[in-house]
């Protein structure tokens, strides 16, 4: 990069990079939303455009090695599909390298035979919903998207990645699950690159020197012992909802219902629960079996990190 990343950026380049390792111990899916940081890394359409087009490529990789993301299809459809990715991500590559208003004309032309490929709707309650029979297909329409409209990049790269990473499993739901995590590995490996970070100091603890080349912990923090600092042992999803915790018993008096935290979070009550017991497991975190909103955090409050903001919905 001509320039070196700011710190906002390399901090959200860091939870991407720990959160392969997070969604693989996960007892339940892991947000979506975890993703939502992609749309202020991707607000650049050039970024944007780089980013999608390496999802294509590794999408187009997997499925040539049968590792694909779509119902049983008829041989000649799944043999037409590949064919309409590689086409889709040579243009891609070409618009990169150079956009002229012929490969302009030629992305629009595929975006359409994408489309017209899952073009069928089903009427449920609430409109029509779209019937999609190939993930991979829809992946590689979506990068097209975010090519096609850069006033939205943000947006379609990030809804390129969730239909890259987002899986479903009966034992963990619907999100990101360990099935997962080597293609959240892959959204990671691109914005380390991309940055040209060292992979050991983005996804090592927080403590000492800093990934991002920041002071250590209690150089920064004045009151907070490099004591304290070693002693924390929680990723950073940990690290937010203990927080909440321990703002939520401070301002009420009491521990928060696992609704709180579906509500505050936007997640799941599966995905709510299993962080609870997570925590309580890791010794976070206690509670008083059969009372109610009797959890409370079980680590010095020095060491709790900032309550940070939700991202948004993904809508």
């Amino acid at each position: 990069m001509a320039e070196a990343p700011s710190r906002d950026v390399l901090a959200k380049v860091r939870r991407l990079a720990l959160l392969p390792e997070e969604v693989r111990q996960s007892r339940w899916a892991v947000s979506i939303t975890r993703l939502t940081v992609l749309k202020s890394l991707c607000r650049e359409p050039e970024v944007a455009n780089r980013f999608v087009t390496y999802l294509g490529r590794k999408t187009l990789e997997r499925v040539e090695r049968g590792q694909k993301q779509a119902e049983r299809l008829p041989a000649e459809t799944a043999r037409a599909h590949r064919q309409l990715m590689a086409d889709a991500v040579a243009e891609m590559d070409g618009w990169i390298e150079a956009p002229t208003e012929a490969r302009r004309q030629r992305l629009w032309e595929l975006l359409r035979q994408l489309e017209a490929e899952q073009n069928e709707y089903r009427r449920v309650y609430g409109g029509p919903v779209r019937l999609i029979r190939d993930g991979d297909l829809l992946v590689v329409e979506y990068g097209l998207r975010c090519l096609r409209e850069a006033h939205a990049a943000g947006v379609w790269a990030y809804q390129t990645a969730r239909q890259y990473a987002e899986r479903y499993d009966s034992s963990h739901g619907t999100g990101l699950i360990p099935a997962s995590a080597p293609l959240v590995q892959d959204i990671a490996d691109f914005w380390i690159e991309e940055f040209g970070l060292d992979r050991e100091a983005v996804t090592a603890p927080a403590k000492g020197k800093r990934a991002t080349g920041e002071k250590p912990a209690s150089a920064r923090a004045g009151k907070r012992s490099a004591g304290a600092a070693k002693k924390a042992r929680f990723t950073y999803r940990q690290g937010q909802f203990l927080a909440f915790i321990h703002l939520y018993r401070k301002l009420h008096r009491q521990g928060p219902a696992e609704l709180d935290m579906v509500q505050y979070f936007r997640v799941t009550p599966p995905s709510a629960h299993g962080m609870v017991v997570k925590l309580e497991e890791l010794g976070l975190v206690t509670r008083e079996r059969g009372v109610a909103r009797s959890v409370r955090v079980a680590i010095p409050a020095e060491e709790i990190p900032e309550l940070g903001d939700v991202a948004e919905p993904p809508w």
